[in-house]
């Protein structure tokens, strides 16, 4: 069904939900954002997780998990430390997290056959699902990390993996918009199985104790609410502008609940002013989008955005393999609500 909405994912309603000016400067200014070593790590399991899920590669995953070791396959460490060196981080102590997280997600239940043999499994599913009736409108996009679908139970089970350092709790946990997104995804996508559970694993911690997050099964009514709460954020991102994006700052809504975990000014970081020290000699952390900075767009021969970067060399490496016509300096003025001027920072 062809549709004018923009797609919603679980992680820019989360982001729009934190701070209206984190989504404008992601999303319509295309700011750079640094990904973390963290991010990082996860990107490299992911991809591992992937290529250990197709059954012909399954002798890879035996080797792996009776040594407990990924170098036990040489092909699995040849690839880990081939996506390492490209994000820089291949120094001991981040090889030796990502195997400890490969493990983790390996040694609990990889093929979903702990309560019996799934019809099927996939991994990486990506769902593209847009609706437009009865009231409703929107549009959710998405990918699911792992999906064991049991044909006689007419069940199906979401698996998501996460490399973040805490485990869900207070309301990220309560009222958790992946799991909702992610389980009316199923619901369009295979109809026939009305049973929807999801489940996390938390692969910095023991994924067949704490670091295992089952989902409660989500009913239809709450789906049914779900659905119209997403046509109401749609219509907000449908027409989301500079005015929008100064309503509802990190900054503005105080500082959190301890339920409510990572949110308010807590979001924008302590940091007065950019490369602030703690007194350790660290960076003190703030907010990507807290101060100001110079960055580049990568523009094709029509003018559109294709990738931006901090530094111009990153973009010129993309220019000369031929993907792009043009490289463009600008400049981010930084967030409203710590700017001396407080004038716009529409580019």
């Amino acid at each position: 069904m062809e549709t004018s909405n923009k797609p919603l994912s679980a992680s820019r309603i989360k982001t729009l939900q934190m701070c209206s000016w984190q989504y404008w400067s992601k999303y319509h200014l295309r700011l750079p954002d640094k990904s973390n070593h963290g991010s990082l790590r996860g990107t490299i399991c992911h991809a591992v997780f992937e290529l250990l899920g197709n059954p012909k590669h399954k002798h890879h995953y035996n080797k792996i998990v009776k040594k407990q070791n990924i170098q036990a396959s040489p092909a699995i460490d040849r690839m880990v430390l081939a996506y390492s060196k490209k994000y820089g981080i291949d120094d001991f102590e981040n090889l030796d997290l990502v195997n400890q997280m490969i493990l983790e997600g390996l040694n609990y239940d990889f093929f979903g056959d702990k309560d019996g043999k799934p019809t099927e499994g996939i991994s990486e599913i990506k769902f593209d699902v847009s609706v437009d009736e009865d009231g409703k409108s929107y549009r959710i996009l998405g990918f699911i990390d792992k999906l064991y679908l049991f044909k006689r139970k007419k069940t199906a089970l979401i698996r998501d993996f996460k490399t973040s350092k805490a485990i869900f709790a207070g309301k990220e946990f309560d009222d958790n918009i992946q799991d909702l997104m992610y389980c009316l995804a199923i619901k369009h996508l295979y109809p026939d199985y009305i049973k929807r559970k999801m489940e996390f694993l938390f692969l910095k911690f023991d994924c067949n104790n704490e670091g295992l997050l089952e989902m409660a099964e989500i009913d239809t009514d709450e789906l049914e609410g779900f659905e119209h709460f997403l046509s109401e954020v749609q219509q907000v991102i449908n027409n989301f502008n500079e005015k929008t994006a100064k309503s509802n700052l990190a900054y503005d809504q105080g500082y959190p609940k301890k339920e409510d975990g990572f949110a308010g000014k807590i979001v924008c970081g302590f940091a007065d002013y950019a490369g602030k020290l703690k007194k350790d000699g660290t960076p003190m952390w703030h907010c990507p989008f807290k101060f100001a900075f110079d960055y580049y767009h990568l523009l094709n021969d029509k003018g559109d955005f294709l990738s931006s970067a901090y530094d111009k060399e990153t973009l010129q490496v993309k220019l000369d393999n031929g993907l792009g016509s043009e490289i463009k300096k600008l400049r981010y003025k930084g967030c409203p609500a710590f700017r001396v001027d407080n004038v716009s920072n529409l580019l």
